[in-house]
C-alpha cells in the first residue's frame, strides 16, 4: 500500500526541503551567473530524503513515546493507526536516510567540496534520529524549533550556495541572515502542529515551546517567525523586500491559528502557512534576482 507511506511523508510540509534550495541556489546564481542542474538537483533530493527520513522517525518515535493517540486532532500517524507497522516504519526510516547520506557524498563529488561537508551529513542524518529519538529527544525538551530553523533554514540555505559555488569555483561567503528568515518562516508549520497538538503533547511529556509557554505564546511565536522572515529581514538584505508582501497573508494566519478549533480549521492554517512558505522562497528569489 503506498497511500500510508505517502501519508507518513507528510506532503504538505515537504515546501520545506524546497523553499531552503530555490533560495540558496538563487543566491549562488547571484555570484556565479548561471545554474548548475546536476548539483541543483541532488541538494533538493538530499532535503527532500531528510526531511521524509525525519517524519518517518517522526511518526515510528512518537509512537514509541506514546505521543500519538486516539484523542489526536490532527492527521492519524501511520504507526499508531495500524496502517504501518513499527518494523517496517523504522526500516523506511533507515532507507531515506541511507539514501539521502548517499546522495550528500555524490553531490560532494560532483562539485569537489571540502570534506567537511561529510561532517555535516553525518549530522543531519543522526540530528534526524534525535528530533523525536534517542536518550534526549530534541522535540521532547522545547528544541524542535532550533532544529528546524538551523538545519532547514540556515544550513539548508548557505549549504545548497556553497555547494553550487564550489561547481563554478567561485569563494563562498554565506548568507546567514537569508537563511535565517527562511528558517523562520518555515518553522512556522511546526508551530502551527505544536499549537495544535498544545493538549495531547501536554499530556504525553512531549515539551514543545507552546507546551512549556502556553497557547498564547504559541500564537506570538507564530507571529515573530512571520514578521521576523519578512519586516526584520527586509531591514538587512534587501533582497527581501518583495516578501512583504505577504503581511496581508501572515495576519490572515495568525489569525485563522488564533480562531481554530476544530482539525480541518488547523489543516486549513496548516495548508496557508505552506503557502506562504512557497510564495516566501519565490518572492525571496525574485528578490535576488532583481538585485543581481
Amino acid at each position: 500500500m503506498i497511500k500510508p507511506w505517502i501519508l507518513a511523508a507528510r506532503p504538505k510540509t515537504l515546501v520545506a526541503s524546497f523553499a531552503p534550495v530555490l533560495v540558496g541556489a538563487f543566491l549562488a546564481k547571484e555570484n556565479t551567473g548561471f545554474f548548475d542542474f546536476l548539483p541543483l538537483a541532488l541538494c533538493l533530493i538530499f532535503a527532500l530524503l531528510i526531511q521524509i527520513g525525519t517524519n518517518f522517525a517522526n511518526d515510528y518515535f512518537d509512537f514509541q513515546h506514546g505521543a500519538d493517540t486516539k484523542e489526536r486532532i490532527g492527521p492519524a500517524r501511520m504507526v499508531s493507526s495500524g496502517l504501518i507497522s513499527p518494523k517496517w516504519m523504522l526500516a523506511g526510516t533507515a532507507l531515506s536516510l541511507v539514501s539521502a547520506f548517499s546522495v550528500g557524498i555524490l553531490l560532494m563529488e560532483v562539485v569537489q567540496a571540502n570534506r567537511l561537508l561529510l561532517g555535516v551529513g553525518i549530522v543531519s542524518v543522526l540530528s534526524a534520529l534525535a528530533y523525536t529519538g534517542g536518550p534526549f529527544p530534541l522535540a521532547y525538551h522545547g528544541l524542535g524549533d532550533c532544529f528546524v530553523v538551523l538545519f532547514f533554514g540556515l544550513l539548508a540555505v548557505c549549504l545548497t550556495e556553497y555547494v553550487l559555488m564550489c561547481s563554478a569555483e567561485i569563494f563562498w561567503t554565506p548568507s546567514w541572515g537569508m537563511g535565517l528568515g527562511v528558517g523562520f518562516i518555515i518553522n512556522n508549520l511546526l508551530v502551527v502542529n505544536n499549537y495544535r497538538d498544545f493538549e495531547e503533547d501536554g499530556t504525553n511529556g512531549k515539551n514543545t515551546l507552546v507546551v512549556l509557554f502556553g497557547k498564547k505564546f504559541g500564537l506570538f511565536f507564530y507571529a515573530i517567525g512571520f514578521f521576523g522572515a519578512t519586516v526584520a529581514c527586509t531591514l538587512f538584505y534587501e533582497q527581501a523586500r518583495f516578501t512583504l508582501l505577504l503581511v496581508p497573508l501572515g495576519i490572515l494566519a495568525s489569525r485563522r491559528l488564533a480562531r481554530a478549533s476544530e482539525a480541518k480549521d488547523y489543516n486549513n492554517v496548516l495548508g496557508l502557512s505552506a503557502v506562504i512558505v512557497v510564495l516566501y522562497a519565490i518572492l525571496t528569489a525574485f528578490g535576488i534576482f532583481w538585485e543581481s
